[in-house]
């Protein structure tokens, strides 16, 4: 339509309204473009706020479970610590106890670092929609430290091969069914797991023995203190990941508001 105009005020030499009609054009292409930008900018803006919100669900997540974590290593170090206080007793004076001290000492949860969203802005290329430089670098820095860390708390050492080789089958099976791991879901749908605080055993008397000395044979002393301080490790470096967690959590909080 505009075309057309121009045309008739070109054939009429009508060159005021054909000024007019160019600067139309050039406004309307002007104002186009910025709304375009205009629209860019704020699907870009509500993409990156949705990004930021499933972070901090992740670390929301992950800050639950490491807690968790940390006091299933708490709970393992216990038992640790009994068993390797136990072996300093006469072997003689060693039961049931001592058992699953030795055998919880050894058990382990196998879970990784929730970074679901953050995987995804990686693979679809969406690092630029949050277009903070300052808060893209931050959350580059806090994937990439929590790596090295991380691998640590899920390391095992060899004293729970050794266990699992040494202690007496039967012994292990009334271990598992009496002294099973305590499973909670959480509103994330993730298993929140501990050890049980008491536990019985249905093992026969005649058991008893034979497995403890099976286990003072191992000679588990120095796996069972390399464990001990392998969970004193995994507590320490848990509670330090929380730490960055709840320190990226609220720096991004602070950027919502």
């Amino acid at each position: 339509m505009i075309l057309r105009r121009v045309i008739k005020h070109v054939k009429n030499q009508e060159w005021t309204a054909i000024a007019i009609d160019f600067l139309i054009v050039v406004v309307g292409v002007f104002v186009g473009l910025q709304v375009n930008t205009w629209n860019e900018a704020r699907v870009q803006a509500q993409t990156a706020r949705v990004y930021i919100e499933r972070i901090r669900e992740d670390l929301a997540a992950n800050q639950e479970d490491l807690e968790q974590r940390a006091l299933y290593f708490t709970q393992t170090r216990d038992h640790g610590l009994a068993a390797l206080a136990a072996l300093d007793q006469p072997p003689e004076t060693l039961g049931e106890a001592f058992l699953i001290d030795v055998y919880q000492a050894s058990q382990i949860l196998p879970r990784t670092f929730g970074r679901d969203t953050y995987d995804e802005i990686l693979s679809v290329g969406a690092v630029n929609a949050i277009t903070d430089v300052s808060v893209r670098k931050l959350l580059a820095n806090f994937y990439r430290g929590i790596e090295a860390p991380l691998a640590v708390v899920a390391q095992s050492v060899p004293y729970r091969e050794i266990v699992r080789e040494n202690l007496p089958y039967p012994a292990q099976v009334a271990i598992r069914d009496g002294c099973a791991e305590v499973s909670i879901i959480n509103s994330a749908g993730e298993p929140l797991i501990s050890l049980p605080d008491d536990c019985d055993i249905d093992l026969d008397p005649n058991e008893i023995a034979p497995s403890v000395s099976a286990l003072i044979d191992a000679d588990i002393r120095g796996p069972l203190v390399r464990r001990i301080s392998d969970l004193d490790n995994k507590i320490l470096l848990s509670r330090r990941v929380i730490g960055r967690v709840k320190a990226l959590d609220s720096h991004l909080e602070e950027q919502q508001q």
